[in-house]
């Protein structure tokens, strides 16, 4: 870790402050850090580059993977691997992660990602590998993972012949949900295209990167080759606001009547929740968690006397919101149904990275395109200089925190209506976990229908160094079990809880196996409603031949019953089913015992079927003669 420090100071990567600040972290003291950092830059030396010769391109691969601080191969692989993952053999500090099937593989190396902040790494077989973990890479895509996925095909000197699994133009089954999907059929440059791989998928905005490799690259010699060390190719560079666009940000904030900020969903991933709770505190402002259909990352502090909750609806205020501040970018349109979330009239200002996030079909009277976290430190400062008028950030701040009481008022009123509801409410299984998990553990949501309850009764403050909350935005149902598991890898030290559906759960079951296998510690709370719950609801909003006749095609998941519980001891893990609320308590402290012990666990809780279609037992029944 200090190698990389200095190696990050040396480069231009790393400032002094920030380089002692390292060093501190790692036990160095303040004068002694100060010191080294005189000396080296009194003495500056780039690090040297890595002369290899008669290495194999796994080698090279190792040896690449060693400057980029990868700690993880996360693979399923086949026979056009070999040469890389024989290499691995001499290089016991990267540990393989081997998954059962390739889309638990990329759910653990997103996972990791999301965590850690560190790039990934991982190694799939083929166009057979590729299509099975598309669906997950589209995950990745979704939220900005930074994830190198390398495939092996076959030899070249098999190209255009139809041998095995070949597969034409490889790299564009991917194209469309990766930074760049590319191929390296040169042993002397597949550093080269690794360094380029790495450097994509990690600066930001992050995101998957692709990179096809033919088997006899990865198992034949090369004569020479060199490698440059990450650090004169990683950056930490930041792309900083205009001063003007600050300007105008502060000062129509400070004018405002009554201003709206928003949690974006790039604040939770690079930073600037403190810095918007800043704002909120200079000026008195409401402040929402981001539309609950963009499946965005909790992490502004949810006992905050401002905070809303997440933007369901449109929010009725004495004074209309004429400014709204939206940090970090939203993925979907403020309106639901033609109906617009903030008032038509309001000047909206957003701030982000993601183009491809930012001002989607609503007006942005004022778009930053710069990073977060850094805009909203200097935005706070351009408020501050304003003195923005007290009164009227006392009034707004007492007509938010009138209705953040009224929205928490309203939750207390729902959970107390259900508390004893059997099958239990999501809403107890929500508050209950919230009661006995770490205050500071990670939590890992895959709920679809139940994640309404999930966000509104567990409690999370990533902003103060609180719960962290991780959700794919992309779609492909099997990320949970897999994400957890690359999230505990990757942070050793935090409790890592693991809330999903049934249906969910049973996309990316084998992840269980991996669990095992390494020995996760991690609880895996199933919130079982028996069948696909959204899909329901979509059938019953049409209010057509399904509503009518009571058969939702398609839903069920009875009979058979799924015994959740018997797959996972089928794969090594303890667990067990919960079906009335008072053994709640009792199966939580057992699943946190185990967790606490080095043991995954699995809770399956049976949970009340809701909505439209609800009371229907139908479900399809055809028995051919056979």
């Amino acid at each position: 870790m200090v190698r990389n420090a200095v190696q990050q100071l040396i480069a231009g990567s790393l400032s002094r402050r920030e380089f002692t600040a390292a060093l501190a972290s790692l036990g160095v003291g303040a004068t002694a850090a100060g010191q080294f950092a005189d000396v080296l830059a009194a003495n500056p030396r780039p690090p040297e580059s890595i002369e290899l010769a008669g290495v194999t391109g796994g080698q090279i691969t190792c040896e690449t993977l060693k400057l980029w601080d990868v700690e993880y191969v996360f693979g399923n692989t086949g026979a056009y691997e070999a040469g890389f993952v024989d290499a691995l053999v001499d290089h016991p500090d990267i540990h393989y992660v081997l998954g059962l099937q390739e889309g638990s593989v990329m759910a653990m190396a997103d996972g990791y990602a999301r965590a850690t902040g560190k790039t990934a790494f991982v190694n799939v077989h083929s166009i057979t590998g590729t299509a099975n973990a598309l669906g997950l890479i589209v995950n990745a895509w979704a939220d900005a993972s930074p994830v190198v996925v390398s495939v092996g095909f076959s030899e070249r000197s098999g190209e255009n012949r139809g041998v095995f699994t070949e597969t034409s133009k490889l790299e564009s089954i991917p194209e469309l949900f990766t930074k760049l999907s590319f191929l390296s059929s040169h042993g002397e440059n597949l550093g080269e295209s690794l360094r380029r791989a790495f450097r994509l998928a990690t600066v930001l905005p992050s995101g998957p990167v692709f990179l096809g490799v033919p088997a006899d690259v990865w198992s034949d010699k090369v004569e020479k080759t060199t490698l440059i060390p990450a650090s004169r190719t990683d950056t930490q560079a930041r792309i900083a606001p205009a001063v003007s666009a600050i300007d105008q940000a502060a000062d129509w904030l400070t004018e405002a009547q009554n201003p709206l900020l928003i949690a974006g969903a790039e604040l939770p991933r690079w930073g600037g929740l403190q810095e918007l709770a800043n704002v909120s505190d200079q000026l008195g402002a409401a402040v929402s968690g981001d539309t609950s259909s963009s499946r965005s990352s909790m992490g502004f502090p949810s006992d905050h006397p401002r905070y809303l909750g997440q933007l369901r609806r449109p929010i009725k205020t004495a004074v209309p919101y004429d400014v709204v501040l939206i940090a970090g970018a939203s993925r979907l349109s403020l309106a639901r149904g033609g109906h617009p979330l903030v008032p038509e009239g309001a000047r909206i200002i957003e701030i982000g990275i993601r183009e491809d996030h930012l001002a989607r079909v609503y007006p942005a009277d004022l778009l930053i395109y710069a990073h977060p976290e850094l805009s909203l430190q200097k935005l706070q400062r351009a408020i501050k200089a304003r003195k923005p008028n007290k009164n009227r950030r006392l009034a707004n701040g007492r007509a938010a925190t009138e209705l953040s009481n009224k929205r928490r008022d309203e939750l207390k009123t729902v959970l107390k209506k259900v508390w004893d509801s059997t099958p239990l409410a999501p809403e107890r299984l929500a508050t209950e976990i919230d009661a006995v998990i770490d205050k500071d553990a990670v939590v890992v949501t895959e709920g679809v229908t139940s994640d309404s309850a999930i966000t509104n009764y567990i409690g999370f403050d990533q902003a103060g160094g609180g719960r962290r909350h991780l959700i794919s935005s992309g779609g492909s149902l099997g990320w949970g079990v897999g994400a957890g598991i690359g999230a505990r890898l990757g942070l050793p030290g935090k409790q890592v809880i693991v809330l999903l559906g049934d249906g969910s759960f049973q996309f990316a079951v084998q992840a269980l196996w991996t669990a095992r296998r390494f020995e996760v510690p991690l609880i895996i709370v199933i919130f079982n409603n028996r069948g696909y719950q959204a899909n329901r609801w979509a059938l019953a909003r049409l209010k057509n031949r399904a509503v009518a006749t009571g058969k939702y095609i398609g839903i069920s998941l009875e009979d058979p019953d799924i015994d959740h519980v018997g797959i996972a001891r089928a794969y090594g893990l303890e667990g067990e089913r919960v079906e009335q609320p008072g053994d709640l308590e009792a199966a939580l402290q057992r699943a946190m015992a185990a967790e606490k012990q080095g043991r995954a666990y699995v809770l399956d809780v049976l949970i009340d079927k809701r909505g439209g279609g609800a009371d229907s037992s139908w479900h399809e029944k055809h028995v051919p003669s056979f």
